[in-house]
């Protein structure tokens, strides 16, 4: 077992003597060290760690007992020192014993057994609490550290090796280890103190310090430095705002040491703590920049409560509506919308913000003198960590500027759109009003070639043709324009010849070339690829312009065109070249050849006449199709222009032939509605030759009338034509509620515009597609069954397929359906018109049966909604449904009576 340190104080020498005696028997082998007087007593407690201490009570023990309250300290007395004992007692001596008592040495030997055991338990709680202390202290985040008077590291905990360190190598190293050099004469106590009269810094105002002196209640407290890091083999040292806490004037256990019995303490060190606050400065740097950003933003800001009471505003605020700070501060926002915001935008503005809902848009907004002004507005709502609302956050901009310039450009552009659409009526009227006789003589040349002609006709009617389409390309010149500035250009591709388009393009420029004493040859070579696809109309636009220029532009010498079908970029492209032996072209000139109305020079314009709009047009078409025109110019020698477009090769034949044998793939009943009656015979002559049955109209009212009494598939109708036109009677058609026809009917609209050239004026969405003039017999006959295929009620390929094993099989189901089909649903109609609806669903039974059987998946649906209907009773709807499906049994029936025809 550890001993007791035992200190005895006697003066009395036979006392010492009976003393000594006694411990020396004692069984309790404790340290004893005996001194004759207090002061001895003193040096004694301060060398050494003393446990207990034994004093007779006439020695002067009150500083002992003031000094050393710690130490527990037994008096001994005679009972005649009874007074001495119980004042000693009261100033801190733990015990006393009565020496004139014959067994006082059995009560001292008991009194010292007893402190042992309590020194024993101290000192385990004590190894605890200092195990307990070192381990929090080893816990904490921050860097705990002390320091020795001379500013040296005594400990650190293990915190610091978030630094980079070890706590063991700045054991012993100056606290400038861990400071930047330039930061320590701030922080040194040694540097400050010099600053310092009579080098006193005890005042609460004196610099903060990291190594401090002062006591805890004058400590240094949020002294923010940066911290160095330990210096890593791939970088620079890298700095951490800390906030240190020194603690001064303590020892290492907490404590100032005494020096002998006065007053005076010895200083033994610093304590501290560092407290990493890196995050907390960028986060506090980041508010700074963000606030700076929102104060200089030109843009008014503002933090709006629950209430719509303004809690913060920016300076843009004030200058945007004119409202100081005491104005804007705890004012209601909606002040400033309230009197001049239109009351839809108000009031959608106010629910979408209550409801949590993100509000942008634009307001009109008034200042705090009642002006108003135009802002664009943004509300969000701001949340707490829960997630529900607290604020919201506004941002306005002054944009009354741009709505004042806005509202400039839009009646700007207004006008400037009334201008082009007064152009483009023009342009689209002066071409219906050209195209329609053009078109008879396009159609009538068409006529003719499908009568056998001799030779010689049949060259006069091919330069017909020829010359009817280059008119038709100069008119389209003009439309073009307003398509290319509308940037409604599109592309039709096509099968055709090479060889024979261009040699029927060229023909009349040949003819034109010769007259003017020209020498004129042309050359294709088609690659090995006879049939190609394309947009030939635009191709032979381009070409007609190039060759019709060289012409033009030559007055002797010769004109040569050749083309070609080579490859680019591993694609098929038409490449055509146009050299002539003409005037040529100056450098000036060539950077204003491909602008719209534009002509080389004012005296070209009195002898070489022209739009100015071949070449531009030209230019924009080849580059719509993917291509480009090139050129190459000498002047005086004359010029080559290149022609370059990508183009598909084709097989089978082109769609274009001289020899008419078009057979319908289903043989339909038209009705044509044209006023033109050369229009009117063509459409009539070519449909009939088709294997179509045919019935024509003047006009839009006969068409409908005619639709009423008749059976028909499609209708053929003009757009304009006197009476009802052809946009009034489609709209009349589809708004069909009747019987007698099907208001779904197939209708191709037959107009000299095209889509983009109807503008605002018209409409085509009642038709299902659309033809332009000069119609083509072979892109008509195809663009019909086209139509005609997705208009089918049924997929009566999908039921060839299931029947290819069995023709007759497939023919019997038709049959029987084209003949029960009419039965029951005349039995279901006169059930419906006699209000007999269960009878009429009942019907329907036998229905559904033929229905599946033509996998008629509309028809089906038809019937299942009327059966809900009259489930239901839902009267109202009840006629709506039994009328759209006896029209769905009637298309279904005209369609089997076709299939059975091509059976």
């Amino acid at each position: 077992m550890p001993e007791l340190r035992v200190l005895i104080i006697l003066d009395d020498a036979g006392v010492q003597d009976e003393f000594q005696h006694h411990l020396e028997k004692n069984e309790f082998k404790h340290s004893y060290h005996l001194v004759p007087s207090v002061l001895e007593a003193f040096h004694v407690l301060h060398q050494e760690a003393i446990d207990m201490v034994l004093a007779q009570a006439n020695l002067a023990l009150e500083d002992l007992l003031r000094q050393y309250p710690f130490v527990p300290c037994i008096v001994l007395g005679k009972r005649s020192e009874q007074a001495r004992l119980d004042g000693l007692l009261a100033q801190g001596a733990s015990d006393y014993i009565y020496i004139d008592n014959p067994d006082w040495y059995s009560m001292l030997d008991t009194t010292l057994n007893k402190i042992w055991n309590i020194r024993n338990s101290l000192q385990q709680e004590l190894i605890f609490a200092s195990q307990r202390y070192h381990n929090l202290v080893e816990a904490l985040p921050d860097v705990v550290y002390e320091l020795d008077p001379q500013g040296h590291f005594t400990f650190v905990n293990q915190a610091v090796r978030s630094l980079g360190y070890e706590p063991e190598e700045l054991l012993g190293q100056h606290f400038s280890t861990i400071l930047f050099e330039e930061d320590v004469p701030q922080v040194s106590r040694d540097s400050i103190l010099k600053l310092y009269k009579n080098n006193n810094t005890g005042n609460r105002f004196a610099p903060k310090l990291f190594d401090e002196r002062r006591s805890v209640d004058r400590k240094t407290e949020n002294l923010e430095l940066r911290i160095k890091r330990k210096t890593s083999r791939f970088g620079k040292n890298e700095e951490m705002y800390a906030t240190i806490i020194s603690y001064g004037e303590v020892s290492s256990a907490g404590a100032y040491q005494p020096v002998g019995g006065s007053d005076q303490r010895v200083f033994v060190g610093t304590v501290g703590i560092i407290r990493d606050i890196t995050l907390r400065r960028k986060s506090e740097e980041m508010l700074r920049k963000m606030y700076q950003a929102v104060d200089q933003s030109p843009v008014a800001i503002s933090i709006i409560n629950q209430d719509f009471i303004i809690e913060y505003v920016n300076p843009a605020f004030f200058s945007m509506t004119g409202a100081g700070p005491e104005a804007a501060i705890g004012s209601k926002f909606q002040e400033y919308l309230v009197n001049t915001a239109d009351q839809t935008t108000y009031e959608d503005l106010l629910s979408s913000i209550r409801a949590g809902i993100d509000w942008k848009g634009e307001i009109r907004c008034n200042r705090i003198n009642g002006d108003p002004f135009w802002s664009s507005l943004s509300v969000s709502a701001i949340r707490d960590p829960k997630g529900a609302i607290s604020h919201y956050l506004c941002i306005m901009e002054d944009i009354t500027r741009r709505r004042t310039l806005d509202e400039m450009l839009k009646n700007a552009k207004e006008a400037a759109e009334a201008a082009n659409k007064a152009k483009s009526e023009f342009l689209a009227n002066m071409g219906h009003e050209i195209r329609t006789p053009l078109a008879g003589i396009i159609s009538l040349s068409e006529v003719l070639l499908t009568d056998n002609p001799r030779q010689d006709q049949y060259d006069r009617i091919k330069a017909i043709q020829a010359s009817s389409q280059t008119l038709l390309a100069i008119l389209n010149d003009l439309l073009d324009l307003s398509k290319i500035e509308a940037r409604a250009i599109e592309l039709y591709l096509e099968n055709f010849s090479l060889e024979e388009t261009i040699e029927a393009l060229l023909l009349p420029f040949k003819a034109q070339a010769e007259e003017k004493g020209l020498s004129f040859h042309y050359s294709v070579d088609n690659g090995g690829f006879p049939i190609i696809n394309g947009d030939r109309l635009k191709i032979n636009r381009i070409i007609s312009n190039l060759v019709s220029n060289a012409i033009k532009f030559t007055e002797n010498g010769t004109v040569e065109v050749h083309c070609a079908i080579r490859a680019k970029d591993n694609m098929p492209g038409l490449f055509v070249s146009v050299r002539d032996t003409g005037i040529g072209i100056s450098g000036v000139d060539q950077q204003k050849l491909f602008r719209h109305f534009t002509q080389l020079s004012s005296s070209l314009n009195k002898k070489y006449q022209g739009t100015g709009l071949g070449l531009a047009i030209s230019k924009e078409l080849a580059v719509k199709m993917g291509g480009d025109i090139t050129f190459e110019s000498i002047p005086g020698q004359g010029s080559t222009f290149y022609f370059y477009t990508p183009v598909n090769t084709a097989t089978g034949n082109p769609v274009q032939s001289d020899e008419f044998t078009y057979i319908a793939r289903k043989r339909l009943s038209i009705l044509i509605a044209e006023d033109n009656p050369v229009n009117r015979d063509y459409l009539h002559y070519f449909l009939k030759k088709a294997g179509h049955q045919v019935e024509v109209a003047e006009d839009g009212l006969t068409a409908i009338q005619k639709l009423e009494k008749g059976d028909f598939d499609l209708i053929l109708m003009d757009l304009q034509m006197p009476g009802m036109d052809g946009i009034t009677a489609a709209s009349t058609i589809r708004s069909y509620r009747g019987l007698n026809y099907d208001p779904r009917i197939s209708i191709i609209a037959l107009t000299a515009y095209t889509e983009s050239e109807l503008g605002h004026k018209e409409s085509l969405a009642d038709f299902d597609a659309y033809v332009s003039k000069p119609v083509n017999a072979m892109t008509l006959l195809n663009l019909i069954d086209s139509v005609m295929t997705k208009k089918e009620y049924f997929d009566i390929n999908s039921l060839k397929r299931h029947y290819m094993s069995s023709q007759d099989e497939f023919r019997r189901l038709l049959l029987i359906a084209s003949q029960d089909l009419p039965k029951h649903m005349d039995q279901f109609k006169a059930y419906y018109e006699a209000s007999q609806y269960n009878d009429a669903a009942e019907v329907l039974h036998s229905v559904v049966s033929i229905l599946s059987a033509l996998e008629s998946i509309r028809g089906l649906q038809l019937v299942k909604r009327y059966r809900k209907a009259v489930q239901e009773q839902h009267w109202e709807v009840l006629k709506e449904d039994a009328e759209d499906l006896l029209r769905e049994t009637l298309g279904i029936r005209r369609q089997i009576q076709h299939a059975l025809g091509e059976l």
